[in-house]
């Protein structure tokens, strides 16, 4: 290159030539460089032209352009573009097809190729030339920088324009519709097109070879300011024609002709390789367009249709594929819209299994069995969720909402109540902790989706209170367990009365130990017994536990001792004793094997005074204990049909022996009975304890009632304090009625709080002085 630099410096000197050297020397050039380039763009003749050859062309232009020729020259050098673009065009404009495809990317490649030789031999022209091109005035005399220009121009003239049109309709419908059906041979001449297509749209054009397709296409992509996009928006007319048809045609055959999983398959595997297409050669400010006609073919209008035929979602939930309702979900996701019908059939699927478990009676009725079966229904959904809705929000929101509302009945919260009961007196029996734990976590998800928390709270302390102070629990760091995760979900308010039962139970242990330490060591008499001291206001106490029973002496003394003892301690305090929860172990010494029975206190009196005075009447045995009749024959019963020695419920292997009919078995106050002195049992110790009694109908109908008095005036007292918050912190407010109903509504979480029931709490409030009207709002006054 020194040396040809030093020829052309040489030759710089002369700066003029005449005309003739100039003609002859562009002749030259004509014939050594220039036609063996256009022969090669004609019929593929690869010109065999040597760098000294490049190099003598390129001297000839920079002598002669500073001499005065370099119009002359990018005249020439225009004319030979033009000559390679019009031939190209005659050869293939009455092709068609595949030849006129493949005559179009190898005429491009060429012409492309020639575009590059001549660029490089007049460099000299772009260089020089035209960027010093201005006259007197300072006005430029070429709009283009470089000789490139010049031949893009010419080449979107006399060949792409023309047959624009043509390869418009060929790309849409030959290759586009062919790669669709799984052509990819036509891939990289797509690719080539279309990158032709943007390569018309830049500001500064130029023809990319097919191995150069590859190369900075996102890069250049993301730069839009340089594109129109006038040539592509044409192209995209045509292609989003095509593509409708193409699309329509395609999902009407495939929904038709496949079931449900293989339309869902099928479509799945289409638009990810129409994503992949789109990347390959489509520009990016058309993707959205594409897919939203994919979406709308394929998914949306063909929606229902999946979920209705018979192998369609619905089916899916019923034969439990996971699988298929995973891909179905994927499809559906494209068009979210269409998700709410998968929510609303696996609603209908919950509902359907829910209703299932509740109308069977007999099964429901029985918490040990319908509780666990709730529990295994919840987690069968929430798999689903995971598994085959990705986890999604929405679902589990709908799976949510779904059981809230089916388990909106008082039913749901009492048997769960039940089976938390169950679990603390047996349920837990030889568990680990990790077991336990595993199901109270069960218990707790159920319990968030129950409507009526308040019954629940309600049936809880209930039966928390009963087999506490019973001492029928097996675990007590379970009760503790259980409620620390009811007040993670509800707050310490919800579970006061349960720390507190829990609180007295603890308080009680330190109490014993210090009357132990006292006069009588905790024994009076010689008697050992232990006492629990329960806060009234915390626990659930029958009355009928609470009915007075008169004691024996010695017995007495027991009971003034420690009231004596405990007053000392708590001067404030007032006892109030629950003799009939009592328990004491009795051993018959009159047995040969000297068994000893756990029983009440009631029913060791009767044995009492039956050992002293012989046969007596039920009558007589209440005045002797002070009181009432029924609840001796409570206490009796458990003397002759516990199961734990009678399961036949015979009435002559009992404890002790009555006249009442074997038939009937009523008592009646004139019943008699006496101690059974050949009584047997094969354990050394067993049971009287009395076993619940099956209430009539109408004390069942009576109890609900009450019940439902209850938790309604519960349900009062939280939705006039919840108003009387909501107004306290709106003074100076306007407060309407329905934004107040709103409101209160969603404060209130322990229970569905209906429109009407908010309304006439609010009279209430109003009657009371703490709100007043003031035209159609509300004030706080109080």
């Amino acid at each position: 290159m020194s040396k040809n630099n030093t020829k052309v410096e040489d030759n710089k000197e002369n700066k003029t030539r005449p005309l003739e050297e100039f003609e002859k020397s562009k002749k030259e050039m004509e014939n050594i460089m220039i036609n063996s380039l256009l022969l090669y763009v004609k019929d593929g003749t690869i010109p065999k032209v040597k760098n000294s050859t490049h190099m003598t062309c390129y001297n000839t232009i920079y002598n002669f352009t500073d001499s005065g020729y370099g119009d002359e020259l990018l005249n020439f050098h225009n004319s030979k573009i033009e000559e390679a673009a019009n031939g190209c065009y005659e050869r293939i404009k009455n092709l068609s097809g595949f030849d006129f495809i493949d005559s179009f990317i190898d005429c491009n490649n060429k012409l492309n190729s020639l575009i590059f030789s001549m660029s490089r031999i007049f460099l000299y022209i772009s260089n020089n030339h035209l960027k010093g091109s201005e006259d007197k005035n300072n006005v430029r005399k070429y709009q283009e920088d470089n000789v490139s220009e010049f031949s893009m121009k010419i080449y979107k003239e006399n060949f792409f324009d023309k047959l624009k049109n043509k390869i418009f309709s060929s790309l849409n419908e030959i290759l586009i519709r062919d790669e669709r059906n799984g052509n990819n041979e036509f891939r990289i001449k797509l690719i080539s097109i279309m990158k032709t297509l943007q390569c018309m749209d830049y500001y500064k054009p130029r023809i990319f070879k097919i191995s150069e397709t590859s190369k900075n296409w996102k890069e250049e992509e993301k730069d839009t300011t340089k594109i129109k996009l006038a040539y592509q928006d044409e192209w995209f007319k045509y292609f989003e024609s095509e593509t409708i048809k193409y699309i329509r045609n395609k999902a009407e055959r495939d929904i038709k002709n496949n079931s449900a999983p293989e339309y869902v398959k099928c479509e799945l595997k289409y638009l990810d390789e129409e994503d992949e297409r789109l990347d390959s050669y489509v520009y990016g400010g058309y993707h959205a367009r594409i897919k939203e006609i994919n979406y709308e073919y394929l998914i949306k209008n063909n929606a229902q249709q999946i979920v209705d035929m018979d192998t369609g979602i619905n089916n899916m939930f019923k034969t439990k594929k996971k699988d298929e309702l995973n891909e179905v979900y994927q499809l559906f996701s494209f068009y979210p819209e269409c998700l709410k019908l998968i929510q609303s059939s696996f609603r209908a699927y919950i509902r359907e299994r829910l209703l299932a478990l509740y109308n069977d009676k007999e099964f429901s009725k029985d918490p040990k069995k319908f509780v666990p079966a709730l529990i295994d229904l919840k987690k069968e959904m929430d798999e689903i969720v995971v598994l085959c809705f990705a986890n999604d929000n929405d679902f589990q929101d709908q799976e949510n909402k779904e059981f809230s509302v089916l388990m909106s009945k008082d039913h749901y919260p009492k048997q769960l109540a039940n089976y938390a009961d169950f679990c603390m007196r047996n349920g837990f029996k030889g568990k680990s902790e990790e077991e336990i734990e595993g199901t109270l976590n069960d218990i707790i998800s159920i319990f968030k989706n129950i409507n009526s928390k308040l019954v629940f709270q309600s049936e809880t302390e209930k039966k928390m209170s009963d087999r506490l102070i019973k001492g029928l629990s097996i675990n007590m760091n379970a009760e503790k367990m259980l409620i620390s995760k009811l007040k993670q979900e509800n707050g310490v308010t919800y579970v006061s009365k349960m720390n507190e039962m829990i609180s007295d139970l603890e308080k009680n242990k330190a109490e014993y130990e210090g009357y132990k330490l006292s006069k009588s060591h905790g024994a009076p008499g010689g008697i050992k017994f232990n006492i629990q001291v329960i806060s009234q206001s915390a626990w659930d106490i029958n009355k009928s536990n609470m009915e007075k029973i008169e004691v024996p002496l010695f017995l007495q003394n027991c009971i003034d001792d420690f009231q004596s003892f405990y007053l000392g301690r708590h001067q404030q305090t007032k006892l109030i004793w629950c003799l009939s929860l009592s328990r004491i172990e009795i051993q018959y010494l009159y047995l040969q094997n000297k068994n000893i029975s756990t029983s009440t206190l009631p029913q060791f009196l009767a044995l009492y005074y039956l050992e002293q005075k012989g046969n007596l009447k039920l009558e007589t045995i209440a005045t002797l204990l002070g009181c009432s009749v029924k609840k001796v024959i409570y206490d009796i019963r458990g003397l002759i049909f516990n199961p734990s020695f009678n399961p036949k419920g015979t009435t002559d292997k009992g404890v002790i022996l009555s006249n009442i009919d074997e038939k009937t078995k009523e008592f009646k106050p004139s019943t008699e009975i006496s101690i059974n002195r050949k009584f047997s049992v094969n354990r050394q110790k067993f049971n009287t304890l009395p076993l619940p009694q099956k209430k009539t109908a109408d004390e069942i109908k009576a109890s609900e009632m009450e019940e439902a008095q209850i938790i309604k005036k519960y349900q009062d007292n939280i939705l006039q304090a919840t108003v009387t918050r909501i107004m306290k912190s709106r003074i100076g407010q306007e407060t309407s009625h329905v934004w107040l109903v709103g409101e209160a509504s969603k404060q209130v979480d322990l229970f569905k709080a209906q429109p009407q029931q908010i309304k006439e709490n609010i009279e209430k409030l109003i009657e009371k002085n703490i709100i007043k009207r003031k035209g159609a709002s509300y004030e706080y006054i109080a």
